[in-house]
């Protein structure tokens, strides 16, 4: 009989550019994730009942502490993420402490009881609602490794601001960073049990979601993955749990012959190969009006020549390094498929980069890969590509860039490029995905007002703004009915009652003066019955 393979009891930290070891952490068992969730159980309901002044004052402390850190967290960034530690700072660093800044400023006003006003239905007059929103309780998060600090930061600090307690999963790619969170807000104020933490893989994931406890689930990664994950919540003990989910995307970027093209050039060389393009909202499809495609093609090619793969601690170097070992390997995989199907090379080519004393555990670099006449059954038009590789395609009018971009599987972000704006609005409008930007592209995320969202198989549910304080609270409906009349709709019923009730709908929701008059004529019986129902209620009332 086979036997399985014991679970890890640590992870290790690797810096990704040369392989070195930079620390261990012990990984949590099943238990240990139960009894996380236990004490965040216990924990959250004192600091639920804190004044929301009290939350966002340690919240202040956090972006103060984070301000403070800011060196030392950049340069475990660029170990364990591989991006350079110049990306490491507006990346990851600024999304971080302006989610701070906005929540200080903006979450009262979002989480204050709401009034929806007075009840339109007549047969309701009286009646006092409010809408109160409700933290969920103890929520997961698990966070990805090619944002540890950016993406985590969202659900972490919108679900403490809102009066939730967390209990976060790191990825085991980033375990230093996720720690490093986690001590900053500790160190700020939030209490130890209101933040906890748990670290490993998947074994460790999964007794995440399915823990007694846990009230909602906040999952970035891969759609396969993200499949998982509701599977699990749907069938966690108790009750199925709601997810939010932040998955792949493969974002185009739509060129028309109006643009800047030097501004569209320098735009998609940051926004494809920034973090060497391990981000969910990279550009990974350019469409290109035809008549500027060529050139756009060159200027974007000498750009992606010139960014030379490097040490991610040096400032100096322009390309970082790849995080994960397997997401390499398939962008590799996905290159050399669309070479052998036809596909026309433009710059850089599927062979990885390895830097003079790198060690064989090194994740190392790939190029800035730029590809051309890709064949429409090449993988890498359906399959994320999370790597440095941008394919070039032209098209011929906006309908075309539009039918093309919305032809993807995935849903997440995409940018229109033009001096037109009313023209690249036209187009932006048709895009199905969950935001776009004219004449930029990704920057959305780091926006804490606006939002971020996908669609399709990028998943759904948004995060931060005002939508992402509602996804870390549930509204309840608390309505106060005046206590002087009897509802006309309580026992016993009779046939006349109907036939008032039906009489003062046809009045009350005709269309046309002539239809609502004809209902009153109708059932006038009916009416008179119901009017004098309600007054008898009136008269009766208990004194």
């Amino acid at each position: 009989m086979a036997t399985s393979l014991p679970s890890p009891t640590i992870v290790t930290s690797r810096d990704k550019a040369f392989g070195r070891v930079v620390d261990h952490m012990p990984v949590d068992s099943p238990a240990d994730v139960q009894a996380a969730v236990d004490r965040a159980v216990a924990a959250w309901p004192a600091w639920a009942a804190r004044p929301l002044s009290d939350r966002l004052a340690i919240i202040r402390r956090v972006r103060h502490l984070g301000v403070e850190r800011i060196d030392e967290l950049a340069r475990i960034t660029a170990l364990e993420t591989g991006k350079t530690i110049v990306e490491a700072v507006p990346m990851e660093l600024a999304v971080v402490l302006d989610t701070c800044r906005w929540l200080e400023g903006h979450a009262e006003r979002h989480l204050r009881t709401i009034d929806p006003g007075t009840p339109q239905r007549i047969l309701l007059f009286g009646r006092r609602h409010r809408i109160q929103l409700d933290p969920y309780g103890p929520i997961a998060v698990i966070a990805p490794w090619n944002y540890p600090l950016a993406v985590a930061s969202g659900p972490i600090l919108f679900g403490l601001a809102a009066g939730n307690a967390i209990v976060f999963k790191p990825s085991s790619h980033t375990p230093l960073l996720g720690q490093a969170l986690r001590d900053l807000l500790v160190d700020a104020g939030v209490p130890s049990d209101v933040i906890a933490i748990v670290h490993g893989g998947a074994t460790v994931g999964e007794a995440l979601i399915s823990a007694r406890g846990i009230e909602k689930v906040f999952f970035t990664g891969s759609e396969p993955v993200g499949r998982r994950v509701m599977a699990l919540a749907a069938q966690a003990p108790g009750f199925p749990r709601p997810v939010v989910l932040e998955l792949g995307g493969k974002d185009a970027m739509i060129v028309l012959a109006d643009a800047d093209l030097d501004r569209a050039a320098a735009g998609a060389a940051w926004a494809g190969f920034g973090h060497a393009g391990q981000t969910c909202g990279s550009i990974k499809r350019i469409y290109a009006q035809r008549a500027v495609a060529a050139e756009l093609e060159r200027r974007l090619a000498d750009r992606a020549r010139a960014l030379v793969p490097g040490d991610p601690l040096d400032p100096a170097t322009q390309l970082g390094a790849m995080a994960n070992a397997d997401s390499r390997d398939v962008v590799i995989e996905l290159v050399r498929d669309a070479l052998a199907r036809g596909a026309r090379l433009v710059a850089g080519g599927p062979n990885p980069v390895r830097l003079a004393g790198g060690s064989p555990e090194a994740v190392g670099h790939l190029p800035a890969t730029i590809l051309a006449d890709v064949p429409a059954d090449a993988r890498l038009w359906q399959e994320e590509l999370f790597g440095p590789v941008i394919v070039i395609e032209p098209f011929d009018d906006d309908a075309e860039a539009v039918r093309l971009a919305n032809d993807s599987r995935f849903g997440l972000s995409a940018s229109v490029w033009s001096r037109d704006e009313r023209r690249a609005m036209e187009v932006a409008r048709q895009l199905d995905v969950g935001s776009v930007l004219i004449n930029d592209h990704l920057s959305t995320y780091g926006i804490s007002q606006v939002g971020w969202t996908g669609r399709k198989a990028s998943g759904f549910g948004v995060g931060r703004s005002r939508f992402g304080l509602w996804e870390v609270t549930r509204p309840k409906s608390i309505g106060v009915a005046p206590g002087w009349y009897r509802p006309a709709w309580w026992h016993p019923y009779d046939a006349r009652l109907g036939s008032g009730f039906r009489g003062a709908l046809g009045f009350l929701y005709g269309i046309r003066t002539s239809d609502r008059l004809r209902a009153v004529r109708a059932d006038r019986a009916g009416l008179g019955f119901l009017a004098r129902r309600v007054m008898r209620s009136i008269v009766r009332r208990p004194r």
